[in-house]
């Protein structure tokens, strides 16, 4: 049976046959049925929704970079990305109606990649579960990778790190056995490492007018999460004279938050709702001393990596993260990432192209883009130079539409396909910032497109769970992933 992205270009062909000899006449009804393995199709839909943003990158481009996107193809730089098409363009009469080329993948195939990518999905979420960064229980998952990828007939490498990140602890010192046991306590990433302790004061939400008048200094402040970001309370807490700062949920289970750029002035960590409430009732009956740690540490980790070989130059990254937040099966962020990214592994399994399609499942995203990070540091410049591109697949698995983002002569590609074969979409032309593993790439002048959903509501917490899921974008990504894959190798060829 010949392959689907091979099947691509025949219809691709013909469509264009067609669309030189025939007027085109009105598209057909959308198609509602549930996305799935490509067949191919000649129904277009008339209804697809393609939104266009233009963000201001947070990840500045190296000036090849911005030379690249200002001509909406790749120019010089460290490496030489795959280059579009020359097209001609065929004059059109006045009065001829432009109708976008017929779909390449049928409804039937996208609900088959749809199910695969969902399959792949539960089982990673359900049965392997809670994947936190650097544990043990990574660990696991990266074994039952290795040992789906070998299933499929790849010969997949575990790729070994040591993460340096950080470890927090929260102590009660005084009233003495008020609490059973040390309170389990996550750093804020940014947080400054130390040890300190001090009176635990709460001091509500952490704004301005939540200050005592007496003001906080030597004490531990202890913030409710919510309304202001987790910089502006630190920042507050600092500059009112805390000497550490603890910010307890505003749901159950524990969080991992972020204080953007840049470091704290003094040790940051959160903990759960339940113990920030079990600390304010301490508080309620007295004074309470507390100890707050925040210290470096070493962890190992690992990547998961293997290749549908190629016969020509260059190598094109499919990548997607593993691991999880504490005590969340991260069903969006991010088993959605890596069911479709498995399901591109089944697809393409036996297949061959231009260049190495490299496939890789990143560990430590969550604590920093480690995996990703070690991945590009390892690379030698003429590694470095080979690779023509980065297609990063992260949480986007909840919500109604797909976004992309990314550079402009991957994304206009991606947003054709999309009108063609009526999803919705929504495109940025360029990027929002740095939070997921395209960074590492792109850090290095690597072009790069991140796939992800419109709904992070629930993400790196113990709510992004299987009920959140929308299958369909999994089904409409994988067939957008596929596409563009079939791009790069015509572009390739050519």
């Amino acid at each position: 049976m010949r392959s689907i992205i091979e099947n691509i270009y025949v219809c691709a062909l013909v469509g264009l046959a067609l669309a030189l000899f025939t007027v085109p006449g009105c598209a057909g009804d959308p198609e509602t049925q549930v996305p799935t393995t490509p067949q191919l199709s000649a129904t277009p839909t008339a209804e697809s929704t393609v939104r266009e943003e233009t963000p201001t990158p947070t990840v500045q481009p190296s000036s090849a970079d911005r030379a690249m996107v200002a001509t909406e193809s790749p120019g010089p730089g460290t490496q030489t990305p795959i280059q579009e098409p020359t097209q001609v363009a065929t004059p059109t009469p006045a009065s001829q109606v432009y109708t976008p080329a017929p779909a390449r993948f049928t409804s039937a195939g996208r609900e088959a990649l749809a199910e695969s990518a969902f399959g792949h999905l539960r089982e990673l979420a359900e049965d392997v579960g809670s994947r936190e960064s650097a544990t043990d229980d990574e660990l696991k998952a990266a074994e039952f990778l290795v040992g789906r990828f070998k299933e499929l007939g790849y010969s997949p490498i575990s790729q070994d790190f040591e993460t340096e990140s950080q470890a927090g602890s929260v102590a009660v010192i005084a009233p003495e056995d008020s609490v059973g046991e040390d309170i389990s306590a996550l750093p804020i990433s940014g947080s400054i490492s130390g040890e300190v302790s001090g009176r635990l004061q709460f001091i509500g939400l952490g704004k301005p007018e939540d200050l005592p008048s007496e003001g906080l200094e030597g004490n531990v402040a202890l913030i409710e999460r919510g309304e202001i970001t987790f910089r502006r309370k630190v920042e507050e807490a600092a500059g009112d004279g805390a000497a550490a700062a603890i910010v307890f949920n505003n749901e159950p289970g524990p969080f991992q938050g972020t204080l953007g750029s840049g470091r704290s002035k003094i040790p940051a960590v959160g903990i759960s709702r339940a113990d920030g409430e079990e600390l304010q009732k301490l508080i309620a009956d007295g004074d309470v001393e507390i100890a707050v740690m925040v210290e470096e540490a070493s962890k190992a980790s690992q990547n998961v990596i293997f290749e549908v070989p190629g016969k020509g130059d260059g190598v094109v990254i499919l990548g997607a993260h593993y691991d999880t937040v504490p005590d969340s099966i991260g069903a969006n962020d991010n088993s959605s990432g890596m069911g479709v990214l498995m399901a591109m592994a089944e697809e393409l399994a036996g297949h061959t192209f231009p260049f190495i399609l490299r496939f890789i499942a990143f560990g430590s995203e969550e604590t920093g883009l480690h995996g990703s990070r070690h991945y590009v540091e390892q690379l030698t410049n003429e590694e470095l130079d080979d690779v023509r591109a980065m297609i990063n697949l992260d949480a986007l698995g909840s919500g109604n539409t797909v976004r992309v983002e990314g550079d402009r002569w991957l994304t206009r590609h991606v947003s054709d396909a999309a009108d063609r074969e009526g999803f919705d979409l929504t495109v940025s032309r360029g990027f929002r910032g740095g939070g997921s593993d395209h960074a590492s790439f792109r850090d290095v002048g690597v072009p790069a497109i991140f796939f992800h959903a419109d709904d992070l509501s629930r993400i790196n917490s113990s709510r992004d769970t299987m009920e959140h899921i929308n299958p369909d974008l999994l089904g409409y990504t994988a067939v957008l992933v596929l596409d563009l894959l079939a791009y790069l190798e015509d572009s390739q060829r050519q």
